[in-house]
């Protein structure tokens, strides 16, 4: 009788990868925040700058954003940490009973308008508001998937989560950027054939790159371009078609490095939808870092927050779908549905935008400029059809699952 050597466990490289960057993303955000509140608290001294109340409102709530991203890479962090060492893994319960984070969202918007209209103290308590009401509402959406569904690893979720909340927005901020760079490029060379807007485009440069330009002047230039229909062209393929190509596939990209752990497509929603909050997460953070217009910002980024976890979740199913049943056509037609949503959400937020520029009502046209002025209603459709989405996704779940206990009895 020959004794057996036990086999040692095989050594995760995808745990080891989520622990090395999650350690490094988490000291990196926190330790940027620091400098940044440090900076703008004593005026800029550091940097020889002159801070002006505005300016200091809105550099601590993006501060206090980038810390509170990461201080949530702590807990994956500190999962991976104990699956490297060996320690057995836990279950996830973060939604049982987390219900009541709606009804802390409104208060806590209310309080921000109050920090907001008194900037004396408001400046110093805004960011905890900032970063309490963005964390309550992204953490509630999340719960409607989730909500009564069996737990899931704790490393899993939140792995997941801190690939959304910071891996994505890395990666889809550098190919954005890189694709916009080439549209500048294929810019440049169409005005070398056209010398009389080449000229005035370098005006309008020159006028915005000089210190004494008043927000009228600002605003006067930024319309005078708006009347090209090429820009506003340019700007709405760019915005509405080319971000949400990018986006909708690098967000999943946690899911994509869980496909061959046997996922089934149900999981590939949930951890979409994970992912998908992260990275509403992390924009909600940032983008509403604007201390004069808070309020505004941030009850209009919830519908975004929706869009996000409801596409990126669709996206999840599709490749789950593809990876396990071989289904490649709900695959790619999730995948479709995701980017038409979020191509339609984008689009109709730039003629919300573009409505507030009556100068350009030439370029879009007497039909366009009118259908402009009802786009609010129809990002209010999007945003509650969104919500729904994930109420009845999760209702779904459930009465499968329930269809499948009592099939097993």
């Amino acid at each position: 009788m020959t004794n057996q050597i036990p086999q040692r466990e095989k050594f995760d490289w995808l745990t080891a990868g989520q622990f090395g960057f999650s350690l490094l993303a988490s000291l990196l955000l926190m330790g940027s925040s620091l400098v940044g509140t440090l900076m703008m608290s004593l005026g800029g001294s550091f940097a020889g700058l002159t801070v002006t109340e505005n300016q200091l409102g809105s550099s601590l709530l993006f501060s206090a954003g980038l810390g509170f991203a990461g201080f949530l890479m702590i807990p994956s962090t500190y999962f991976s940490g104990r699956r490297l060492f060996g320690i057995s893994p836990r279950t996830s319960k973060i939604w049982q009973g987390s219900d009541w984070l709606i009804f802390s969202v409104p208060i806590l918007i209310y309080l921000g308008y109050l920090s907001q209209a008194n900037t004396s103290w408001g400046n110093f308590t805004l960011p905890l508001i900032h970063i309490l009401t963005n964390g309550a509402a992204i953490f509630w959406l999340l719960n409607r998937v989730k909500r009564k569904l069996p737990g899931e690893s704790a490393q899993r979720f939140w792995g997941v989560f801190g690939s959304g909340l910071t891996f994505a927005p890395l990666i889809a901020l550098i190919v954005e950027f890189l694709i916009l760079i080439l549209f500048g490029i294929l810019w440049w060379m169409l005005l070398q054939n056209q010398p009389d807007q080449k000229q005035e485009l370098m005006n309008l440069i020159n006028r915005l790159q000089q210190s004494s330009v008043t927000p009228a002047i600002f605003e006067r230039t930024i319309s005078r371009l708006l009347e090209s229909p090429g820009v506003v062209g340019t700007a709405f393929v760019y915005i509405a078609v080319i971000v949400p190509v990018v986006e909708e596939l690098i967000k999943p990209i946690a899911v994509c490095l869980l496909l061959g752990r046997n996922l089934t497509p149900r999981e590939g929603f949930l951890l979409g939808a994970t992912a998908g909050a992260g990275y509403a997460l992390f924009e909600n953070l940032t983008i509403a870092a604007d201390a004069e217009i808070w309020t505004f910002v941030v009850i209009s980024r919830l519908g975004t927050a929706a869009i996000h976890i409801l596409t990126t979740a669709l996206v999840g199913w599709g490749l789950t779908s593809a990876w396990t049943e071989k289904r490649y056509t709900r695959f790619l037609m999730s995948l479709i549905a995701a980017i038409s949503l979020h191509g339609v959400w984008n689009g109709l937020n730039i003629l919300t935008a573009l409505a507030d520029f009556p100068p350009i009502q030439p370029t879009l046209g007497s039909f366009g400029f009118h259908f402009a002025g009802y786009a609010p209603v129809g990002l209010m459709i999007l945003a509650l059809g969104a919500l729904m989405g994930l109420f009845w996704a999760n209702s779904r779940f459930q009465r499968a699952i329930m269809s499948q206990v009592n099939q097993n009895k």
